[in-house]
């Protein structure tokens, strides 16, 4: 598949889904429809009961039928039960072979056909390994609210020491993992994401990646359009019933715990000295 394909240049897009293949094709239509070459699509689905074999080949014709010469590649897998947020995103990382990895919820869209390009240009040029970037708040129906852009306050953190940025994710994340970034050099560097999580994939990353002072660049452009009702929102864009979201909430709250115990307190007041004694 990848004989005649420089993987130093090929941007792996990685779509995740659960409960929510109603948005598929709207988003995989903001791929094809991308200018850059070459991409490869990973799509990795976590055990949705509304996605089956006859949705999946379904989805691999359409691809098939609607793809430019600049996809090479494109694979979708999907777990036979739920494992959660974090091993499905692992699982997807896995089987990309790209240098550039751009995730891609489900229910989200690219902003238009030269995102992928400028995100390549970005790492090209700038000396980071991950990005965040703007994004366009939509409502469900992807009808535009606003745009996020970053703000003042996070800019002068993203851009100041990271043992200031840690601190201050310590209280909070501010950053999204809707958009953000990466090369393959950051997964070799700082490893997949920790599993002893099951739906906070970035927020524990990112603290950890802080902490051990990388540095996060901003691409100054808004690369997605993002769809209201989150997984770790509302959770209104799954196909879920009240128990399951009752159970989200519930692996949420405990990934939050896990998080304090694992990326806060055993490192919290030390770097808090340090930034103080300087």
């Amino acid at each position: 598949m990848f004989n005649n394909i420089d993987v130093n240049k090929l941007a792996s897009v990685l779509v995740f889904c659960y409960q929510n293949t109603r948005y598929l094709k709207e988003n995989i239509d903001s791929i094809l429809k991308q200018k850059y070459s070459p991409i490869e699509i990973i799509i990795r689905d976590d055990g949705s009961n509304d996605f089956d074999e006859e949705d999946i080949k379904e989805i691999k014709s359409y691809i098939e039928k609607n793809k430019g010469d600049n996809i090479v590649n494109y694979i979708i897998e999907k777990s036979e039960i739920n494992e959660g947020g974090v091993k499905n995103l692992n699982k997807g990382m896995k089987l990309s072979k790209g240098k550039y990895i751009l995730p891609l919820e489900c229910d989200d869209c690219f902003y238009d056909e030269n995102i992928v390009s400028n995100i390549v240009e970005f790492f090209e040029k700038e000396d980071y390994i991950i990005a965040t970037s703007y994004e366009y708040t939509c409502d469900k129906n992807m009808n535009k609210i606003k745009i996020r852009f970053v703000e003042n306050w996070m800019r002068k953190l993203l851009e100041g020491n990271p043992l200031k940025l840690y601190l201050t994710l310590c209280k909070g994340n501010f950053i999204s993992g809707s958009h953000l970034y990466y090369t393959r050099e950051f997964i070799n560097r700082y490893g997949l994401y920790d599993e002893d999580y099951k739906q906070l994939g970035d927020y524990p990353k990112l603290l950890s990646i802080t902490r051990q002072k990388c540095m996060i660049g901003i691409i100054e452009e808004i690369t997605i359009c993002r769809r209201g009702g989150g997984i770790s929102k509302d959770a209104s864009n799954y196909n879920l019933d009240e128990n399951r979201k009752k159970d989200i909430r519930s692996q949420l709250h405990q990934d939050l715990e896990t998080l304090k115990k694992k990326e806060v307190l055993p490192y919290f007041e030390e770097i808090e000295k340090i930034i103080s004694s300087k």
